[in-house]
């Protein structure tokens, strides 16, 4: 699943999996509509809901964050790397001290600290398709969901990459 890995760090690894003429299926996250910008910030209240901020606040709440201690935000950011691409971000802010232990180590956070707890990429396929073809693979085949918002790709290694 593409979206959830940095694109500059999984597709070189990609790549150097796959022999020429393998062929990969996979699946990314889409921006609905013409403008991707407004298809990213479209999809971000799938993410900035309450049973989303529970599922991603349970790990903190495992090692003794307390709800109390500060507040879950999601954005929209651009990918640091210069990609272009755009990701939904999800971090927990505190607003006060907190202590936690996680195996033999203590871990303390203050006021202003944040924790990123998930990101995901959304692309279209155009970009999807860029995005490979940068790196000796190609996009063969696509399915698009009615709603824009995912796809899964046939591809295929080129002959001459590696």
């Amino acid at each position: 699943m593409l979206p959830n890995f940095e694109p500059q760090l999984i597709l070189p690894q990609l790549a150097a999996l796959l022999r020429p003429n393998d062929s990969l299926l996979l699946s990314a996250n889409l921006a609905p509509g013409r403008d991707y910008a407004a298809g990213v910030q479209r999809i971000l209240p799938q993410y900035d809901n309450r049973l989303t901020q529970d599922w991603l606040m349970a790990f903190l709440l495992d090692v003794g964050v307390e709800n109390t201690d500060g507040e879950l935000r999601f954005a929209v950011e651009t990918c640091p790397q210069g990609t272009g691409l755009r990701r939904v971000i999800a971090e927990f802010h505190f607003k006060e001290r907190r202590c936690i232990q996680v195996a033999d180590e203590r871990i303390e956070f203050h006021g202003g600290d944040a924790v990123r707890l998930f990101f995901s990429y959304r692309y279209t396929p155009d970009r999807v398709r860029r995005l490979l073809q940068g790196h000796g693979i190609t996009v063969l085949d696509q399915w698009i969901t009615h709603s824009e918002e995912e796809g899964v790709f046939l591809c295929r290694r080129d002959r001459q990459a590696g």
